[in-house]
């Protein structure tokens, strides 16, 4: 059986000039005309996650420019040819991260490390009572909070579920092992990186993971 490679790629907004981007040869046609219908932030939003999805794919497939992404059966984004890898994708404040898998599927969460007010009364709310104990016992409960939180919504995004559908989970800290009763496999992983806190699952065990930034 083929190892299951998961690469990663996060960003500052910042450091990604629009205009840069929208010119690199690794974007096609379609990606310009869904840009230009979009202003702001949100559109830079949309190029940099298509600009670091294309240039993972072209480092590490030998894919020479972005494959057309269509909207699958689940409303989870998705290439249209079935042969090429999973790949998923989120924002958080200022920062982006994409992430692709060789084999099977994957979900990806990253938060940027900011105060959140009430997050323990959150906590209670949709952790488990384990996973209360084990904030408590943290030195940094805020920065333990943002990794129960990426963890359960990467595990989400795998399988296309909605938060409503946070409290069916249950994560076994410091093990980062999750169950739940909508799927049966996630193989979790835990990262800080720079400012943000970072969070990816997937379907197939990952034999090698490497985060870049």
């Amino acid at each position: 059986m083929s190892k299951n490679f998961v690469f990663i790629q996060s960003a500052n907004l910042d450091d990604l000039p629009l205009a840069s981007m929208l010119s690199s040869p690794l974007l096609s046609e379609q990606v310009r005309t869904q840009a230009a219908r979009l202003s702001g932030v949100r559109q830079t939003q949309f190029v940099a996650c298509r600009y670091l999805l294309a240039e993972i794919l072209n480092h590490y497939f030998d894919i020479s420019y972005l494959p057309n992404i269509v909207i699958g059966n689940n409303q989870r984004p998705q290439f249209d040819k079935a042969n090429l890898p999973d790949f998923n994708i989120s924002h958080s404040h200022n920062y982006v991260a994409v992430g692709v898998s060789s084999q099977g599927r994957l979900g990806l969460d990253i938060e940027f490390k900011r105060t959140r007010k009430n997050f323990m009364a959150i906590a209670k709310q949709f952790f488990s009572a384990q996973e209360n104990q084990w904030l408590n016992e943290q030195a940094d409960p805020l920065d333990a909070f943002w990794q129960l939180w990426t963890l359960r919504e990467s595990a989400l995004k795998l399988y296309a579920k909605g938060v409503w559908q946070m409290k069916e989970m249950q994560i076994e800290m410091p093990k980062q092992r999750i169950t739940a009763e909508f799927a049966e496999a996630f193989y979790a992983h835990h990262q800080t990186v720079g400012a943000i806190c970072l969070s990816v699952c997937s379907n197939q065990p990952i034999d090698i993971l490497e985060i870049n930034q």
